[in-house]
């Protein structure tokens, strides 16, 4: 039940890195083509250490600090009610079976007697169980080796009167009252005698459940505190139950129940009460962390294990361990690209399923937890437009050391593996999703016009008009994603980009429409080297940027180009700026996007780097992200923290570049056309910019933005003519 609340936050900070194509509203993605799916539909290959979370002893300070608002959460009004069904149990003093007590034998509703259950010695339909309740006045939450979260509760346990009768009928203990049963009612009330609470602590095991797809599951290793106090293994009070703090009381002909205000009876009495306690908290966590079902909803599926549905719970249940089914502690669902990159001209029926969520392992330390995501992507159908591929499944990573590659102390680490990156570019190619077709219904300035300067021949080819062209993009192998160090010089040029996008053999045909058909004009053969990162965008947002362009596309081959004049040279020059025109539309669908505060908390981010470097290379096994935990109404001033180094030295082209007159001193950020920001940049000291983007090459009038770190937005609109070098 303490872990409830813990799990959701911990899940919600697993997933922010899903929120770029998320609206983070509560209920789910509000992006276009996404559909959330029911838990367990997803079937596709999944991949251990897709990701990771780590939720360091910083974050547990945090959420201990604002322990009153969490536990409102689980606790409405800090109290619990823990039912206890009627169960037999087995009592036994110095290794010997004594004698068998019904706890919690209240028979039916109202029951005042045995002729409807009440003390009758048996547990079946009639017994409608009882309540214990837990007042609790603080809680907080620590980690241990090697897999445990602990809750640690001061409360007060009252369980009023919990009627207790002996299963054999004629008890020796009632001998001297003429034979017959033991009934007797049981009241427990911690605060009776001093200290006035006691101290509880729910040890809660996170296990891998191989039955069930190695999902995460939550299971109650212990309940400490619960034993009687000066038994074994008891911790003095108040961190143990108190046998002066109960009061027995005879109901029925036999006097044994007031002889057995003894201590002794009382401590076995008080280890039959904690053993409920432990298993009715962990039925209650198990059903928090259940798969959930109903009369549309079918449970999940797993070659090792079947599962029904409890209608009446909602819940799914193992029929092999008669135990919960766990739920997925993440997200299933499917994205239509074709809708989402539908201004890329993505072709139609191009579905991906994805999911992503706690399991495949999961460790914890006295400095923090961390747990494995395991997640995967599947085409729904391999398309015509490319060649049917296999990857072999890649080796499974250990969990990340977020602690040792932290910029800055942390109190939340989540990361994205390289592996499940990877997997996300091979599965949309072969969807098809990567098949794009850009025209002048999603482009409006792709017209001859815009290449005469480039290309004179055309507009002989044209006749002299103004043509609409299509630009065909093939992807014949499936793009890489490879992890840097993720660093920026002190003038914000990315170094080593945080992600890089690498795409070989990508095909681009070029169509005019002559004569009311299309017309191939040539078709290029090329390699994308394309360095990413992200800026800290105020307290909780994440703006993607683009590095240097200068090295990033690289034309092997040029085919088909025989109705141009044109050497191939400038056929190759052409194709950055070509691919600039996309630009515009690939950035607003990675546009910023704010983290969502979870229950009450907001996540304040710090940096983002690789962690987890590949051995011998400069890559990185994981992308993280790197936060703070704050209340959500705490004020926050923006962090624009990040890893900085020397750069060797700057990097231009000879062409593409416009100096712009900006604040002097200022740090700003720039695009073109409306693409993606770029790094922060200073300014310097004479007010001097220097913007080098591809599309500054196209014909026809440019539109850059400015924008300084205070919020203020420049705007400048450069006609070709004035700064064309």
């Amino acid at each position: 039940m303490t872990a409830h609340a813990q799990r959701r936050f911990l899940v919600a900070a697993a997933l922010f890195t899903l929120a770029a194509a998320c609206s983070g509203q509560p209920g789910g993605c509000a992006c276009p083509g996404f559909t959330q799916l029911p838990q367990g539909s997803y079937t596709g290959p999944r991949l251990d250490t897709s990701g990771a979370v780590r939720f360091t002893q910083g974050g547990f300070t945090v959420l201990n600090q604002n322990a009153a608002s969490i536990l409102q959460f689980f606790a409405p009004g800090n109290r619990l009610v823990v039912p206890v069904p009627c169960s037999i149990e087995q009592v036994a003093f110095g290794g010997i079976n004594l004698l068998q007590l019904a706890i919690a034998d209240t028979g039916d509703l109202y029951c005042t007697a045995e002729s409807c259950g009440r003390l009758d010695g048996r547990c079946d339909a009639r017994d409608l169980g009882h309540s214990i309740t837990i007042d609790i006045t603080s809680l907080d939450f620590a980690s241990s080796s090697p897999d445990i979260l602990e809750a640690h509760i001061n409360a007060t346990v009252q369980t009023g009167l919990l009627p207790v009768s002996t299963v054999h009928r004629n008890s020796v203990l009632c001998v001297l009252s003429g034979g017959g049963p033991v009934k007797c009612t049981v009241d427990l009330d911690t605060s009776r005698a001093a200290p006035s609470y006691n101290q509880l602590s729910i040890n809660i095991k996170l296990a891998v459940d191989t039955r069930w797809d190695r999902l995460l599951a939550l299971q109650v290793a212990d309940v400490g505190g619960a034993r009687a106090c000066g038994t074994s293994g008891a911790s003095p009070l108040p961190g143990c139950l108190d046998p002066n703090d109960i009061v027995i009381a005879n109901e029925g002909g036999c006097g044994a129940c007031t002889g057995a205000n003894l201590s002794v009876f009382k401590t076995l009495l008080i280890d039959q009460l904690a053993k409920s306690l432990k298993t009715q908290v962990d039925k209650a966590l198990g059903k928090a962390n259940c798969a959930k079902c109903d009369a549309v909803t079918a449970c999940p599926t797993s070659a090792a294990a079947s599962a029904t549905c409890d209608l009446d719970a909602g819940a799914c249940i193992d029929t092999g361990t008669n135990k919960c089914v766990p739920g997925l502690l993440g997200m299933e669902g499917r994205l239509d690209v074709a809708q989402s990159l539908g201004a890329l001209g993505a072709a139609s029926g191009t579905p991906l399923t994805f999911a992503i969520g706690a399991g495949g392992s999961a460790s914890a330390t006295d400095a923090g937890i961390t747990i494995g995501l395991r997640g995967g992507f599947e085409a729904q159908a391999v398309s015509s437009c490319v060649a049917p591929a296999q990857r072999p499944t890649p080796p499974t990573l250990p969990l990340p050391d977020f602690d040792t590659d932290a910029p800055v102390p942390y109190a939340v680490g989540v990361s994205l593996s390289q592996q499940y990156l990877a997997e996300a570019l091979f599965q949309a190619q072969q969807s098809g999703a990567l098949c794009l077709e850009l025209g002048t219904e999603t482009i409006a300035a792709l017209e001859s016009d815009l290449l005469a300067t480039l290309l004179p021949s055309l507009k002989l080819f044209t006749g002299g008009k103004n043509v609409p062209l299509r630009l065909v993009l093939r992807p014949v192998t499936p793009p890489t994603a490879t992890v840097g160090e993720g660093t920026v010089d002190t003038n914000g040029m990315i170094l080593d980009p945080l992600l890089r996008l690498e795409w070989t053999g990508l095909e681009m045909d070029l169509y005019a429409w002559i004569e009311e058909r299309p017309v191939r004009l040539f078709t290029l053969v090329a390699d994308l080297n394309v360095p990413l990162g992200v800026e800290l965008d105020g307290c909780s947002g994440l703006t993607p940027v683009v590095g240097s362009l200068t090295s990033a596309i690289t034309v092997s081959e040029v085919k088909n180009s025989e109705v141009l004049a044109e050497p191939l040279d400038a056929l190759k020059a052409l194709v950055p700026s070509l691919l600039s025109l996309a630009e515009p539309q690939l950035a607003a669908g990675l546009s910023k996007f704010t983290l969502p505060a979870v229950q009450g908390f907001q996540l304040r981010l710090l940096g983002a780097r690789g962690i987890g470097r590949i051995s011998g290379t400069s890559r990185y096994h994981h992308l993280a992200l790197y936060a703070d935990v704050a209340p959500d109404t705490q004020p926050c001033t923006p962090n624009m923290r990040r890893l900085t180094r020397k750069a060797a030295k700057p990097l231009a082209w000879s062409r593409d570049v416009v100096e712009l007159e900006a604040p002097a001193g200022e740090r700003v950020s720039w695009r073109v056309a409306g693409g993606f920001w770029s790094a922060w940049t200073d300014v310097d000291s004479g007010g001097r910019l220097v913007v080098q983007h591809p599309r500054l090459w196209l014909d026809g009038a440019h539109h850059v933005e400015l924008r300084t770190e205070d919020g203020e937005l420049l705007e400048v609109s450069l006609d070709p003519s004035s700064h064309r070098r």
